[in-house]
């Protein structure tokens, strides 16, 4: 008698090896048996005739656990196929808790309300608060209260409480340094600092975390010299951890400013793996290079080869590496939707869109936000980092038909007039126009190159939520939104950035970030495995991706189970939170 029996399925088990036709059961939390099982009883009997079953998809990179004890059934995750994340990605982690509250980008209206006390001047603005005032809003909000301190005590409040899929934790070096330095982040650290970072990196390690991630273009990430991050990532070595890093892009910030290639900070993450001995992964891979025009097919192509280029350069002297790409040109975490919410910190002073709209008819207005933005002082539109922004940026929603598709930098030339202005009249006009800005760093055909490589695998870079429990979109303060990834990213690297092979497609997502974890009964389809498992209706398989309003769920993952548990259940979630933390000593 077998707990589950899935029958009649084309197993494709995460090796990349040919598909095949057999019955799955499950028996616990395991895989106990795969062949004919035609005359067998279980409790659950699943026909999968016509269908795919798969191990769980595993997201290599990911935020979810900045809210992920708010959302325990993490359904954004498992209605695309997710059973397990890596979260603490970007040197961000929500343990050990210190003075300062890392993570809160995942709750902006959290964030827009506290970090004026933090940093009145906050045009480029800071991913943490203090974390006394942080936890009245995280228990408003989110409903859970964050009692831990140290990675254990969260790791340990996870299983107390129950997930329904898994999580991989990390040691998030800028929350570390943040809490652990004082406010002067730019100078070097003490002795004494360096010490206490240490053991603190080696307490979330034996704690089950399985290496350290770093954001060297987020404070205090961006002051961190390669020698410090040399020093404290050997500290990964004795654990085979693994060292995570979202890398350098905007240069060092430390010293004598000079400008950086954007290459170097991938060349930076192997020589840390290199001098070190230890596997590195780096994050959201993207170009390596300027490319002006940003549009141009070619360039992109040539741009993600020549990077991949160097990369196999390193592997071939020795170094150990793989990387995440997000399957998508959206970028990562929230996407802005509302023209308007690029302007935040302005109409957060005239206390809402009404009045900002209405103050943009003053040349006078306009020009002091101008002389912000011109200069390259405002992160989310920064025309000196990203000359291009007018052309990657479309009308998607509009009261004038004729404006949908075209870009600001056609708008901006047909009406004879510098972008940036185009954009305050249009938010004069109308205050509730929407857009889609692609990243900048890479379109489709770059993301398709970088996902063919053999050390790719695949990370949404979002956090979890659910479609009720999201807050309150209110248009007069318009907000960040989930980026679309966040519910159907996994689903649309199937659909649009798949291998040849569907096999190799799913060992993208499932046995290739299973080696690179070191995971020893995760991650395929095998009798003694973690029973993990997804039913697939590929032929039925849509995204549903919505760029102005992304909470909706894909279609086509009809079945989970994690741990030998239904937790999707022809399509409805079962409620069930079976699943926990995966610690490095017990993978």
């Amino acid at each position: 008698m077998y707990d589950i029996i899935i029958k009649n399925g084309t197993i494709i088990d995460g090796t990349g090896g040919d598909s095949y036709i057999a019955d799955v059961g499950v028996k616990g939390m395991r895989i106990v048996c795969i062949g004919n099982l035609q005359d067998a009883e279980a409790e659950h009997i699943i026909d999968a005739k016509c269908k795919l079953v798969t191990p769980g998809f595993i997201d290599m990179h990911s935020h979810a656990d900045t809210v992920i004890l708010g959302f325990s059934k993490m359904e954004s995750m498992l209605r695309q196929g997710i059973t397990t994340f890596v979260g603490c990605q970007c040197g961000h982690s929500i343990a050990p808790v210190g003075h300062l509250w890392e993570g809160t980008q995942a709750l902006y209206d959290i964030l827009q309300k506290l970090c004026g006390k933090l940093n009145p001047d906050w045009y480029d603005m800071d991913h943490y608060t203090r974390t006394d005032e942080t936890i009245p809003y995280i228990e408003a909000e989110c409903g859970f209260t964050p009692t831990w301190k140290t990675m254990g005590d969260f790791l340990d409040e996870i299983d107390r409480h129950g997930l329904s899929g898994n999580i991989i934790t990390l040691a998030g070096y800028n929350t570390l340094r943040l809490n652990n330095s004082d406010p002067d982040h730019i100078r070097a650290l003490t002795e004494d600092e360096r010490q206490t970072l240490k053991t603190h990196i080696r307490e979330c390690l034996e704690s089950g975390a399985f290496g350290m991630s770093t954001g060297l273009d987020y404070k205090p990430g961006y002051f961190c010299t390669t020698a410090e991050l040399i020093d404290m990532a050997s500290e990964l070595k004795p654990y085979d951890g693994i060292y995570f890093s979202h890398w350098r892009k905007t240069g060092l910030r430390n010293g004598t400013p000079k400008k950086q290639k954007k290459i170097d900070g991938i060349r930076e993450v192997m020589e840390i793996g290199i001098v070190n001995d230890i596997q590195v992964e780096i994050s959201h891979l993207s170009t390596g290079f300027d490319i002006f025009p940003s549009n141009d097919d070619f360039m992109q192509t040539a741009s993600a080869q020549r990077t991949l280029q160097v990369i196999d350069e390193y592997v071939a002297r020795g170094a150990r590496a793989n990387f995440d790409v997000i399957p998508n040109i959206t970028g990562g975490t929230m996407i802005a939707p509302a023209l308007m919410a690029i302007f935040r910190p302005w109409y957060m002073y005239t206390n809402g869109a009404t009045l900002f709209s209405h103050n943009l008819r003053y040349p006078d207005y306009r020009k002091k936000i101008s002389d912000v933005i011109l200069a390259g002082k405002y992160y989310a539109l920064n025309p000196v980092i990203n000359p291009d922004w007018d052309e990657s940026m479309k009308v998607i929603q509009s009261r004038d038909p004729s404006r949908i598709g075209c870009t600001i930098r056609e708008l901006a030339a047909k009406a004879h007039k510098p972008s940036l202005e185009i954009v305050f009249d249009l938010l004069a006009e109308e205050p509730d126009i929407c857009i889609f800005q692609a990243t900048h760093s890479m379109n489709q055909y770059a993301v398709k190159t970088y996902l063919e490589h053999p050390l790719a695998c695949v990370g949404n870079d979002t956090f979890v939520f659910d479609l009720e429990s999201t807050r309150h979109y209110d248009p007069e303060f318009p907000n960040k939104k989930p980026n679309p990834n966040t519910y159907c990213g996994f689903i649309k690297f199937i659909q649009e950035f798949g291998m040849p092979r569907i096999e190799d497609t799913i060992r993208k997502v499932t046995g290739k970030p299973a080696d690179i974890l070191g995971l020893t009964d995760r991650g395929l389809i095998k009798e003694g495995y973690r029973a993990d498992m997804l039913v697939l209706d590929i032929a039925n398989m849509r995204t549903n991706e919505n760029l102005i309003e992304p909470r909706v769920y894909p279609e086509g993952v009809q079945y989970v189970a994690v741990n030998g548990v239904l937790v999707i259940d022809d399509g409805v979630h079962t409620g069930k939170l079976p699943g926990g933390s995966i610690r490095r000593y017990n993978k």
